[in-house]
């Protein structure tokens, strides 16, 4: 444990660094020249505080490290900090050198002071030819270099977004740790008085399950709140004829959950509610449906939203149903990709127009926010709510495997009896 959060294992113990070493293997195979990756420049009191990419073919999780990546001569470099005790005083325990079981703990072959790196890159680039590839994190650094510089983001994220069985598990296993929160929290639900509450009640529950943190700060909003979609302010009272919106999820390893629950804050749907409700939850059905490999979430997405807003009109509007919204028919992304950040490959987003492939994860969020009012069996009516729920979908070469199914989402399942 003495590395826990230093080095993560992804769960595998004493064969994470064989793990790691097969991803930069991998990685190595894609490139065609020296890559260049930087670790974080300073740490934060987060405990994932790294650059993904480095994270992803290192395990690594703390500043000062540089590793290089040579398809030339299939090598691969580690260029680490000294160990330094002030700052451990402060921070905690680093990897560093000089360390007795460094390579063990790492993986790598071959370490080199991180003071080192700078002397080591010069003598190495005056054997270099043309159209060189580094990580643009390393572009501020290499100003002077008259080799030229190309960005190999898009070639890591291409193998990092797909999932390996060790991260499936973990993915599953993120899962089950906002469930078992999101339970804790439901039969609760018309007790809470306010959202910091809620939302500490809601943290708690994921924390007291992983050492790793969430997977973002979450969302709780109540009524009129929850139609801002990144709202954070969660100081405001929930009144019992609220509907509150929830965006949570957490870290297991090095892998996230990405959440959203809709619920009464009464324990009941009024009859506007409970419409809207339905409306968005069918087309989180259809959208779960139509996913597969090989298709295109751009694509997808466009469906997705068509359909909401189809079942909008036969269901709302042409009932004599009013709203205002501040958007036109699609409010957000419906899918984005979820794996060692939440939101992968931001913020290009270039992967909606490439084919979905098995083991990538995603979410599945479609959302109705504004001000809505229609009369129902001779009752008025109106209010300003925000409804969205979020599934995480792991494609497989069929179709999709829906990782958040047990966590309620269904009318009756949320209500009170």
């Amino acid at each position: 444990m003495k590395y826990s959060q230093v080095f993560l294992s992804e769960g595998l113990g004493d064969k994470a660094p064989l793990y790691y070493a097969k991803r930069r293997q991998e990685h190595l195979k894609n490139l065609n020249s020296l890559c260049v990756y930087f670790s974080v420049q300073s740490e934060n009191q987060e405990r994932i505080c790294q650059n993904p990419e480095f994270l992803y073919l290192t395990g690594i999780n703390q500043s000062g490290a540089i590793l290089v990546l040579d398809p030339q001569t299939e090598s691969e470099i580690l260029f680490l900090g000294k160990k330094n005790a002030k700052k451990e005083f402060w921070n905690g325990i680093r990897l560093g050198l000089p360390e007795p079981y460094i390579k063990e703990i790492t993986g790598f072959k071959n370490i080199l002071p991180l003071e080192e790196f700078s002397l080591w890159f010069e003598k190495r680039i005056e054997n270099l030819e043309e159209n060189h590839i580094f990580s643009n994190d390393i572009q501020n650094k290499l100003l002077n270099c008259k080799q030229e510089i190309k960005d190999v983001s898009r070639i890591h994220l291409s193998q990092r977004v797909v999932l390996e069985p060790e991260r499936i598990v973990l993915a599953k296993k993120a899962q089950e740790i906002t469930k078992n929160a999101f339970l804790k929290i439901l039969p609760k639900i018309s007790n809470y008085k306010n959202e910091r509450m809620l939302c500490a009640n809601l943290e708690c529950f994921m924390l007291q399950q992983t050492n790793n943190g969430l997977a973002f700060p979450s969302i709780v909003a109540a009524g009129k709140n929850a139609a801002t979609l990144h709202y954070s302010k969660k100081d405001c009272l929930i009144e019992r004829e609220n509907l509150i919106l929830l965006d949570f999820g957490c870290r297991y390893n090095a892998v996230c959950s990405d959440i959203s629950r809709t619920l009464p804050a009464s324990g009941k749907f009024n009859p506007l509610q409970k419409l809207l409700y339905k409306i968005v939850l069918d087309t989180q059905k259809f959208h779960e449906k139509n996913v597969k490999a090989n298709i295109f979430l751009e694509e997808l997405g466009k469906e997705a939203w068509l359909f909401l807003e189809k079942k909008l009109k036969e269901r709302f509007t042409k009932r004599g149903g009013k709203m205002k919204r501040c958007y036109n028919k699609n409010p957000h992304g419906i899918s984005h990709l979820i794996g060692d950040i939440v939101h992968e490959g931001m913020p290009d987003k270039d992967y909606l127009k490439e084919p979905l492939r098995p083991g990538m994860l995603i979410s599945n969020e479609p959302g109705i926010y504004g001000y809505f009012e229609i009369e129902i069996d001779g009752k008025l009516y109106a209010e300003h709510l925000g409804i969205r729920l979020e599934d995480d979908l792991l494609i497989t070469e069929n179709g999709c495997e829906n990782l958040s199914k047990g966590i309620p989402k269904e009318i009756e399942e949320i209500q009170n009896p």
